[in-house]
């Protein structure tokens, strides 16, 4: 297998060479770019690095381009010398920065000034041999607009200035595919990219165009640099750019380069051996959880090769320096450090060579970067670069594309970025690539999706990128927030399939993050289950208000990213990719220009769009409901069927109950009055508020109290009933309700009562027939034992009734077998077949179990037009009460 191996001088000098089986590589004469060696040089700010980059990255030591492997071995045998260990306390000075990701405006000087300082500090005299500047990788995409406008141009010439050396790939590397990588990108990098685990489908022949390693002569101190990247690549970046690749472990493929290297003759043997590998852990606290956070991240660690002597990490963001112990040599460790993100940091070892020829860090640290400022030529060069791309960005980016009426934003936890959680701005740019569709040739959507990972930063309405007003939105912003320039399009799928995406919101057991939430248009509703097991988290998905059919078309708007399987989500690919023609940049920018053109500002929705099952009250016990009603309703007259429910402590609201009830039923919401307890003549509670908007057979509910409460619903049957009669109440919340990551019913629950219907049917309201009294609050007189219709006087405005009751003061409310209708001024004061409990001397009849309350000012007519409940409106704003 050949193997492209890059021959780097301290300084950034290239030289690449080809290896092949029995040809070993040439070892570039030892510098550090500028012509000086380490016995002549002399310390000053920045002759460590190349006073032009520019030029000595292109050039060897001996004023020459590249040379081709031929030439250097030629040079070799002409100078006579052999390349030696280094001597016992030689020290070389690593630094290292990792996904820098193009911001070249919020940190380049500061990092060039870093960078200029520490080589200047550490410089190149007595054991010091000089400083090599290394990156983990993601120094490109995701950019901000400055760099991204440009094709990350502008960051590749950044980084050539301040003298890179190497780099491994990072996944962003591979953002417009392998081509652009090995092609466009490696040619205008004066640094080599190293990926050893990333191979030619089918085998582990490294990639045309990157290399397993790098070669970094510092003074003569050759230092291999193994460049890996995490398998997870192959999810994070657009399948269709790396279809001919695959990703192999990274711990497997530097232990091959590494026993590669120790097979080398011995004068062609590293000195040092250093890993960069783009992956990381999520958790810092110490070394343990460290390792126990990234599966990836602990085998490196601690499966290594013994022969590795220093490990550079990324990818996670977090800065971390640990010292790990070296596998098979407990009385050695070595350095294993994350430099965070965005150049906040720039990480720097002091490697040390003891007599055994082994390498030990004699100091690890992370230098903040934070209003760093040095004076050098270098970091001169850099500013010119800096400034000349902000020139041509501002050209390009300050266009004011629309206005927002406040933030709007991704999630955070513990003020970071959050992924596995719902944000305004997900959901936002969801709506913007579902409505995108509408402005092509495509056939309109469904609804849209999108992914977390693709959200880079927020949209602000105190950020200002050139001289805007507050909350208006330029290009450039825009840009930030989708710098990918995915293709734009739909992707049909079935209904089943839709299912398997949201449930993919659940990773693979080895994926870095364990849940990816997606931000989805307003036009679908999801509900899930995070305690459920794998595969079965999904419990509901509407769409327009309506159960998913899984043997039906959907189609889906969303990115190239997702649609090729990106982040997982694998059953986007079973379905069909149109392309609209857009970017997903471009959908989102015309976004902004239709509401601009409009004169409308860009809101963010704050009603969640997924909601967790697993807060559900009703199902964690928080809250019992139960519906009761009547024995018997006669035809043309109403019964009371009443929702009962006690809370643990009041679910705020809106909340919708929805009565269903068969064709000809119609249903009304009474006022009702309070009353008192059936031991202490207390209330117990409130009654739920209704809001004064209500739809078809929906009564809407401000919240509903703690404690024990009920919502009474009268029903009337048609005159040519018969049989019997199943009410049926779901209760849910509505959609419209302040809901964030925190709906208390996001699924419906259905209650049922049945009652008989005839001409001789017992009109008789209550707990399966107990003696309620009237509606009004009013008293059930005894009834006439021949079971007769007794006018005793249960009036309904509260009077006292000769309750014929036995002596222990119950009166016995239903004498006749068929019950007896006692007609409260034509209230409902029934009492068939059960013991009214009332005092002895005839006083008031409490409600069996509850009291019902004032619900609304005046009845709110609920009319059925068939068996099927008919819900508000989705998504329309109420006026709730307090």
């Amino acid at each position: 297998m050949s193997k492209l191996v890059t021959k780097v001088l301290g300084a950034g000098a290239a030289v690449s060479m080809l290896t092949l089986p029995g040809l070993s590589p040439a070892v570039a004469a030892p510098s550090l770019g500028n012509g000086n060696s380490a016995a002549d040089s002399v310390t000053t700010p920045s002759e460590s690095a190349p006073a032009d980059p520019e030029q000595s990255s292109n050039e060897s030591s001996t004023g020459g381009k590249s040379e081709t492997a031929e030439d250097a071995a030629g040079d070799e045998q002409d100078s006579g010398s052999a390349a030696q260990s280094a001597p016992e306390g030689t020290a070389v000075q690593l630094l290292n920065i990792t996904d820098f990701h193009g911001r070249i405006s919020e940190a380049g000087t500061q990092v060039a000034s870093v960078v200029e300082d520490e080589r200047a500090k550490f410089g190149t005299g007595g054991d010091n041999a000089g400083t090599a500047l290394l990156s983990t990788g993601d120094n490109i995409g995701a950019s901000t607009y400055t760099s991204s406008s440009q094709n990350d141009t502008p960051t590749l010439d950044v980084l050539g200035a301040m003298g890179l050396d190497a780099s491994a790939v990072g996944n962003h590397e591979f953002d417009k595919g392998i081509d652009d990588l090995t092609g466009r990108v490696s040619d205008e990098a004066d640094f080599p990219y190293s990926a050893a685990n990333v191979y030619d489908k089918g085998t582990q022949n490294v990639v045309d165009g990157l290399d397993e390693y790098s070669i970094v002569d510092v003074a003569g101190v050759k230092i291999a640099v193994i460049g890996v990247v995490t398998k997870d690549t192959t999810s994070l970046v657009s399948p269709d750019g790396i279809a001919d690749l695959d990703f192999g472990d990274p711990t497997d493929a530097v232990n091959r380069v590494a026993d590669d290297l120790e097979s080398l003759p011995e004068d062609e043997q590293p000195d040092m051996t250093v890993v960069e590998a783009h992956l990381g852990a999520s958790s810092t606290e110490s070394l343990e959880e460290a390792k126990a956070s990234n599966a990836e991240f602990k085998k490196l660690v601690t499966e290594a090769d013994a022969s590795v002597d220093a490990m550079f990490t990324g990818h996670t963001h977090m800065p971390y320096a640990f010292e790990a112990p070296v596998p098979g040599e407990p009385d050695r460790t070595r350095p294993v450090i994350e430099a965070g993100s965005y150049g906040e940091y720039v990480g720097q070892v002091t490697m040390r060579v003891d007599g055994n020829s082994n390498w030990q860090a004699s100091g690890i640290d992370l230098i903040d970067t934070e209003d760093k400022s040095y004076d050098s030529e270098v970091v001169d060069k850099v500013a010119g670069i800096i400034s000349d791309a902000e020139e041509k960005a501002k050209e390009l980016g300050s266009e004011v594309t629309g206005t927002i009426s406040e933030d709007i934003t991704r999630a955070t936890k513990d003020g970071e970025e959050d992924r596995g959680a719902e944000s305004t701005l997900g959901n936002l740019v969801a709506d913007a690539l579902k409505e995108g569709v509408e402005e092509t040739q495509l056939e309109e959507a469904d609804f849209g999706v999108t992914n977390a990972g693709g959200l880079r930063t927020d949209l602000l309405c105190d950020q200002i990128y050139n001289n805007e007003d507050k909350c208006e939105v330029t290009v450039a912003e825009l840009n930030g927030v989708l710098p990918f320039a995915n293709d734009h399009g739909v992707v049909t799928l079935k209904g089943e399939d839709v299912i398997g995406v949201f449930e993919e919101q659940w990773q693979p057991d080895d994926a870095s993050r364990p849940f990816l939430h997606l931000g989805v248009s307003d036009d679908v509703d999801v509900v899930y289950d995070s305690d459920a097991d794998k595969g079965e988290h999904v419990k509901s998905v509407k769409v327009d208000g309506e159960e998913i059919d899984p043997n039906k078309d959907y189609r889906v708007a969303t990115l190239s990213f997702l649609a090729a399987g990106g982040d997982n989500y694998t059953s986007f690919a079973k379905g069909d990719f149109e392309q609209s023609g857009l970017t997903d940049f471009e959908t989102w920018e015309n976004y902004f220009n239709k509401h601009q053109a409009e004169g409308e500002d860009v809101a963010p929705d704050k009603n969640e769009r997924q909601a967790d099952a697993a807060k559900d009250v009703i199902d964690n016990g928080e809250l019992t409901a139960e519906l009761t009603g009547p024995k018997a309703i006669k035809p043309g007259e109403s019964a009371e069927f009443v929702l009962k429910t006690d809370a643990k402590s009041e679910v705020p609201g809106p909340v919708d109950v929805t009565v269903d009830l068969p064709d000809g039923y119609t249903a009304e919401a009474a006022a009702q009055s309070k009353a008192q307890s059936a031991t202490a003549g207390v209330t117990k509670g409130k009654a739920p508020e209704v809001s004064a908007e209500a739809a078809a057979t929906t009564i809407t509910l401000d919240s509903i109290p703690a404690g024990e409460s009920e919502t009474p619903v009268t029903v009337t049957a048609p005159t040519d009933a018969s049989g019997e009669v199943t009410v049926t109440v779901s209760v849910q919340a509505n959609a419209e309700g302040p809901w964030w990551d925190d709906n208390p019913l996001p699924l419906a629950h259905e209650f049922e009562a049945t009652a008989a219907v005839g001409d001789d049917a017992n009109a008789s309201a209550g707990d399966d027939g107990s003696a309620d009294g009237s509606a009004d609050g009013g008293n059930a007189d005894g009834g006439a034992a021949d079971g007769g219709d007794s006018a005793a006087g249960g009036n309904a405005d509260g009077g006292d009734s000769a309750a014929d009751g036995s002596d222990n003061g119950s009166s016995n409310a239903g004498g006749g077998a068929d019950g007896a209708n006692a007609s409260a001024d034509g209230g409902s004061a029934d009492g068939s077949g059960a013991d009214a409990n009332g005092s002895k001397d005839g006083g008031d009849l409490p409600r069996t179990g509850f009291e019902t309350f004032n619900i609304v000012a005046a009845a709110l007519a609920l009319i059925v037009a068939g068996g099927t409940a008919v819900t508000i409106v989705r998504r329309r704003k109420l006026s709730l009460q307090s």
